[in-house]
């Protein structure tokens, strides 16, 4: 019980710290973050580390994004209920978690390049009973076509420019939302509508890992 209380005041800190440093305005998201405990997503070495305001790094050098970037990330994507979400980059999972809370009865598919990381995010979502979001275990630069098209979109990793596949993939007033550029990267969200793609907001200043598809050239 003592554990639980324990990172129970360990979140509500991390809460003020990203309501007073801007990154978290949202009832809705910030219910989600609450809902859905970080610290069972993370390697267990690094347990302690779960409520810090920070990346967390995991296996095959990816990370789990800092809790504030993916607060900014999911306010800006704006997502409803009953909506189907196409998550590029699963990594542990939390990201996953998070949306699937938010779309309720909707769906989220994550892709994951990574088959080891993909298996780490799967048991993560199946041990909190997560029945709403599905992992798949591919080339996240081809999307998921077989369920597309999709609300909305986030792609959790840096890339030079979003991939034309993934914006096929998006519905007419979806929103795509990702890290784009060198280094460091500027977020980028993007609506889809019936004349093309605009571009909604473009905030500088932040770092990704790389975005790795079938061929760089492409990303």
């Amino acid at each position: 019980m003592k554990t639980n209380e324990n990172y129970q005041q360990k979140l509500d800190n991390l809460i003020l710290v990203m309501k007073k440093s801007g990154f978290l305005n949202d009832k809705k998201v910030e219910l989600a973050i609450r809902n859905t405990p970080r610290h069972e997503f993370v390697p267990i070495t690094l347990i302690k580390k779960a409520y810090d305001d920070s990346p967390i790094l995991i296996m095959k050098n990816q990370t789990i994004s800092q809790p504030s970037v993916v607060s900014r990330m999911t306010e800006w994507l704006d997502v409803e209920e009953g909506q189907k979400i196409l998550e590029i980059g699963s990594g542990s999972g939390w990201q996953t978690a998070i949306l699937a809370y938010l779309v309720g009865c909707g769906m989220v598919y994550s892709v994951e390049r990574h088959s080891e990381l993909a298996e780490f995010a799967k048991k993560n979502l199946d041990k909190l009973g997560i029945t709403n979001a599905k992992v798949i275990s591919g080339d996240g630069s081809f999307g998921f076509p077989e369920e597309s098209p999709f609300d909305r979109i986030i792609i959790t990793a840096a890339c030079k420019k979003v991939p034309d596949s993934l914006l096929e993939q998006l519905s007419i007033n979806g929103l795509l939302i990702a890290p784009v550029g060198g280094y460091p990267q500027s977020m980028v969200l993007l609506k889809k509508t019936s004349t093309g793609i605009i571009e909604i907001k473009n905030q500088p200043g932040y770092v990704f890992v790389p975005f790795l598809g079938k061929t760089s050239e492409d990303i």
